[in-house]
């Protein structure tokens, strides 16, 4: 510990592990994987993405939600206020 009310010594690192290494998070695992080859040949990514198309042409509701998600974003949710809880917001903001 420093001294002075000062959490550290001067010179010495707070974090003297460093940071931590890279590539143990779920997303990093599911992207090395997704761009190997699978025994066709084909991008592993490549083929999930067709069997997804195909679920939607074939009229899955939930792999066309997906599909317009990733295509058009999602669309923005607005929330409508009754006229006296919103006068009352109003009046809470001032």
């Amino acid at each position: 510990m420093g001294g002075k009310g000062k959490p550290f010594e001067k010179g010495k690192s707070g974090n003297p592990s460093g940071r931590p290494v890279k590539g143990t998070a779920i997303t990093d695992i599911l992207n090395f994987k997704l761009d190997q080859l699978n025994e066709s040949g084909i991008l592993r990514r490549e083929v999930i993405a067709e069997k997804l198309l195909q679920a939607a042409e074939s009229g899955d509701i939930a792999a066309l939600k997906y599909v317009t998600d990733r295509l058009d974003g999602r669309p923005k949710e607005s929330l409508e206020l009754m006229d006296n809880v919103d006068n009352k917001l109003k009046d809470l903001l001032k």
